[in-house]
Protein backbone atom coordinates (compact mmCIF):
# COMPACT_ATOMS: atom_id res chain seq x y z
CA UNK A 1 0.00 0.00 0.00
CA UNK A 2 1.58 3.04 -1.63
CA UNK A 3 0.58 6.43 0.34
CA UNK A 4 2.40 9.95 -0.85
CA UNK A 5 4.82 8.47 -3.01
CA UNK A 6 6.53 5.91 -0.05
CA UNK A 7 5.49 2.85 1.12
CA UNK A 8 3.19 3.20 3.95
CA UNK A 9 1.78 -0.99 4.87
CA UNK A 10 2.15 -4.21 3.83
CA UNK A 11 0.29 -7.76 4.76
CA UNK A 12 0.87 -10.86 3.38
CA UNK A 13 -1.43 -14.08 2.36
CA UNK A 14 -1.00 -15.93 5.58
CA UNK A 15 -3.52 -16.41 8.58
CA UNK A 16 -3.22 -14.16 10.43
CA UNK A 17 -1.52 -11.85 7.88
CA UNK A 18 1.75 -10.79 8.32
CA UNK A 19 2.44 -7.19 8.02
CA UNK A 20 5.86 -5.02 7.97
CA UNK A 21 8.25 -5.59 10.60
CA UNK A 22 7.99 -2.65 12.54
CA UNK A 23 4.32 -3.15 12.66
CA UNK A 24 4.93 -6.61 13.76
CA UNK A 25 7.33 -5.18 16.90
CA UNK A 26 4.35 -2.66 17.72
CA UNK A 27 2.00 -5.56 18.04
CA UNK A 28 4.61 -7.72 20.24
CA UNK A 29 5.02 -4.96 22.73
CA UNK A 30 1.03 -4.05 23.10
CA UNK A 31 -0.28 -7.25 23.16
CA UNK A 32 2.55 -9.55 24.47
CA UNK A 33 5.03 -7.16 26.66
CA UNK A 34 2.06 -4.76 27.81
CA UNK A 35 -0.58 -7.62 27.61
CA UNK A 36 -3.05 -4.81 26.06
CA UNK A 37 -6.45 -5.96 25.94
CA UNK A 38 -9.83 -4.12 26.08
CA UNK A 39 -7.31 -0.86 26.18
CA UNK A 40 -7.94 2.96 23.36
CA UNK A 41 -5.48 3.08 21.38
CA UNK A 42 -4.98 6.27 19.09
CA UNK A 43 -3.45 5.65 15.98
CA UNK A 44 -1.65 8.83 14.42
CA UNK A 45 -1.13 8.16 10.48
CA UNK A 46 -3.52 5.71 8.60
CA UNK A 47 -1.41 3.95 6.21
CA UNK A 48 -2.72 0.84 5.28
CA UNK A 49 -4.87 0.29 8.93
CA UNK A 50 -2.46 -3.18 9.29
CA UNK A 51 -1.74 -2.47 13.37
CA UNK A 52 -5.56 -3.28 14.00
CA UNK A 53 -6.21 -5.78 11.29
CA UNK A 54 -7.21 -8.90 12.38
CA UNK A 55 -6.58 -7.69 16.10
CA UNK A 56 -10.01 -8.25 18.29
CA UNK A 57 -8.55 -7.47 21.17
CA UNK A 58 -8.46 -3.99 21.56
CA UNK A 59 -10.05 -0.27 20.08
CA UNK A 60 -8.85 1.59 17.77
CA UNK A 61 -9.10 5.28 16.76
CA UNK A 62 -6.98 6.07 13.28
CA UNK A 63 -6.43 9.79 12.26
CA UNK A 64 -5.32 11.01 8.95
CA UNK A 65 -5.32 14.18 6.93
CA UNK A 66 -6.32 12.28 4.02
CA UNK A 67 -10.21 11.82 3.94
CA UNK A 68 -10.07 9.03 1.03
CA UNK A 69 -7.33 7.32 2.38
CA UNK A 70 -10.08 4.65 4.47
CA UNK A 71 -12.38 3.94 1.42
CA UNK A 72 -9.00 3.27 -0.82
CA UNK A 73 -7.40 0.97 1.82
CA UNK A 74 -10.56 -1.20 2.20
CA UNK A 75 -11.18 -1.42 -1.70
CA UNK A 76 -7.89 -1.75 -2.74
CA UNK A 77 -5.79 -3.28 -0.05
CA UNK A 78 -7.48 -5.02 3.06
CA UNK A 79 -10.71 -6.07 1.00
CA UNK A 80 -12.41 -5.52 3.69
CA UNK A 81 -13.72 -3.00 6.47
CA UNK A 82 -11.30 -1.59 8.58
CA UNK A 83 -10.88 -2.35 12.57
CA UNK A 84 -11.62 0.65 14.32
CA UNK A 85 -12.96 4.18 13.88
CA UNK A 86 -11.67 6.44 11.68
CA UNK A 87 -11.18 10.25 11.63
CA UNK A 88 -9.74 12.72 8.62
CA UNK A 89 -7.78 15.11 10.94
CA UNK A 90 -4.24 16.57 11.10
CA UNK A 91 -2.99 14.51 13.81
CA UNK A 92 -1.36 17.58 15.99
CA UNK A 93 -4.99 19.55 15.40
CA UNK A 94 -6.63 16.02 16.96
CA UNK A 95 -4.37 15.22 19.94
CA UNK A 96 -4.09 19.15 20.64
CA UNK A 97 -8.05 19.13 20.81
CA UNK A 98 -9.19 15.54 21.84
CA UNK A 99 -11.10 15.51 25.22
CA UNK A 100 -10.45 11.38 25.14
CA UNK A 101 -7.63 10.17 26.20
CA UNK A 102 -5.80 6.90 25.71
CA UNK A 103 -3.63 4.07 26.46
CA UNK A 104 -1.40 4.16 23.87
CA UNK A 105 -0.70 6.76 21.46
CA UNK A 106 1.00 4.76 18.40
CA UNK A 107 2.68 7.86 16.18
CA UNK A 108 3.33 6.80 12.37
CA UNK A 109 2.94 9.87 10.37
CA UNK A 110 4.83 10.69 7.06
CA UNK A 111 4.45 12.62 3.69
CA UNK A 112 6.51 11.19 1.27
CA UNK A 113 8.86 9.80 3.43
CA UNK A 114 9.48 12.22 5.99
CA UNK A 115 7.83 13.35 9.12
CA UNK A 116 6.50 16.59 8.74
CA UNK A 117 7.88 19.08 10.73
CA UNK A 118 5.34 19.99 13.14
CA UNK A 119 5.00 16.55 14.30
CA UNK A 120 8.61 16.01 15.56
CA UNK A 121 8.62 20.02 18.12
CA UNK A 122 7.96 19.58 21.58
CA UNK A 123 4.65 21.15 21.26
CA UNK A 124 3.59 18.27 19.56
CA UNK A 125 5.34 15.79 22.08
CA UNK A 126 3.77 17.68 24.39
CA UNK A 127 0.16 17.51 23.12
CA UNK A 128 0.48 13.65 22.84
CA UNK A 129 1.24 13.54 26.09
CA UNK A 130 -1.97 15.36 27.20
CA UNK A 131 -4.11 12.61 25.28
CA UNK A 132 -2.39 9.61 26.97
CA UNK A 133 -4.15 8.36 30.42
CA UNK A 134 -2.38 8.54 33.38
CA UNK A 135 -0.31 5.25 33.00
CA UNK A 136 -0.23 5.41 29.38
CA UNK A 137 2.26 4.62 26.72
CA UNK A 138 3.23 6.31 23.34
CA UNK A 139 4.80 4.55 20.56
CA UNK A 140 6.58 6.34 17.65
CA UNK A 141 7.98 4.81 14.39
CA UNK A 142 10.44 6.77 13.55
CA UNK A 143 13.07 6.83 10.15
CA UNK A 144 16.35 7.42 11.26
CA UNK A 145 20.09 6.68 10.11
CA UNK A 146 20.84 3.47 11.75
CA UNK A 147 23.25 4.97 13.65
CA UNK A 148 21.12 7.44 15.28
CA UNK A 149 24.32 9.60 14.33
CA UNK A 150 23.27 12.28 11.97
CA UNK A 151 21.80 16.09 13.58
CA UNK A 152 18.29 14.94 12.92
CA UNK A 153 18.45 11.76 14.74
CA UNK A 154 20.06 13.16 17.94
CA UNK A 155 17.60 16.29 17.75
CA UNK A 156 14.33 14.16 16.99
CA UNK A 157 15.05 12.19 20.01
CA UNK A 158 16.55 14.64 22.10
CA UNK A 159 12.79 16.91 21.42
CA UNK A 160 11.06 13.45 22.30
CA UNK A 161 12.33 13.02 25.42
CA UNK A 162 12.57 16.36 26.89
CA UNK A 163 8.98 16.00 26.81
CA UNK A 164 8.83 12.12 28.21
CA UNK A 165 12.39 11.37 29.93
CA UNK A 166 14.05 8.48 28.81
CA UNK A 167 12.93 6.62 25.89
CA UNK A 168 13.26 2.91 24.95
CA UNK A 169 14.80 2.65 21.68
CA UNK A 170 14.99 0.10 19.28
CA UNK A 171 16.54 -0.01 15.68
CA UNK A 172 15.08 -2.56 13.37
CA UNK A 173 17.33 -2.46 10.97
CA UNK A 174 21.04 -1.64 11.83
CA UNK A 175 23.07 -2.86 8.62
CA UNK A 176 20.89 -0.15 6.38
CA UNK A 177 22.32 3.52 6.33
CA UNK A 178 18.23 4.17 7.36
CA UNK A 179 16.03 2.34 9.68
CA UNK A 180 12.69 2.16 11.13
CA UNK A 181 13.63 3.23 14.83
CA UNK A 182 10.74 2.24 17.20
CA UNK A 183 10.79 4.43 20.29
CA UNK A 184 8.46 3.81 23.39
CA UNK A 185 8.09 5.96 26.16
CA UNK A 186 5.56 6.11 29.05
CA UNK A 187 3.23 9.19 30.08
CA UNK A 188 4.81 8.53 33.76
CA UNK A 189 8.21 9.31 32.68
CA UNK A 190 10.21 12.72 33.47
CA UNK A 191 13.27 14.74 32.42
CA UNK A 192 15.77 14.64 34.37
CA UNK A 193 19.15 16.46 34.14
CA UNK A 194 21.85 13.89 33.22
CA UNK A 195 24.27 11.98 35.02
CA UNK A 196 27.86 10.63 34.35
CA UNK A 197 29.74 8.31 36.27
CA UNK A 198 33.18 8.94 36.71
CA UNK A 199 35.74 6.99 38.66
CA UNK A 200 36.15 9.95 41.22
CA UNK A 201 32.53 10.19 41.89
CA UNK A 202 29.96 8.45 41.54
CA UNK A 203 26.82 6.91 42.87
CA UNK A 204 26.33 3.49 40.80
CA UNK A 205 26.56 1.07 43.81
CA UNK A 206 23.24 2.98 46.07
CA UNK A 207 21.48 4.07 42.32
CA UNK A 208 21.69 0.35 41.80
CA UNK A 209 19.58 -0.21 44.69
CA UNK A 210 17.04 3.28 44.11
CA UNK A 211 19.11 5.18 46.32
CA UNK A 212 19.42 8.77 45.47
CA UNK A 213 21.59 11.77 47.13
CA UNK A 214 21.36 14.72 45.94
Amino acid sequence: FKSNRSRSSQIDDSQPPHAHRYIQAMRQTLLDELAFKGKNILVLGAGGFTLSHGEPLNHYTYVDIDPAIRSIAEQHFLKAPINGRFVAQDARQFVASAEARFDAVVVDVYSDQAIPSHLVTQEFWQASRRALQPNGVLMANLILDSRLASPYSRHVLDTLESVYGRCATSVLQMGQPYANVIVTCHATGAPSAPGIYTDEHHQADLEKLGIVRP
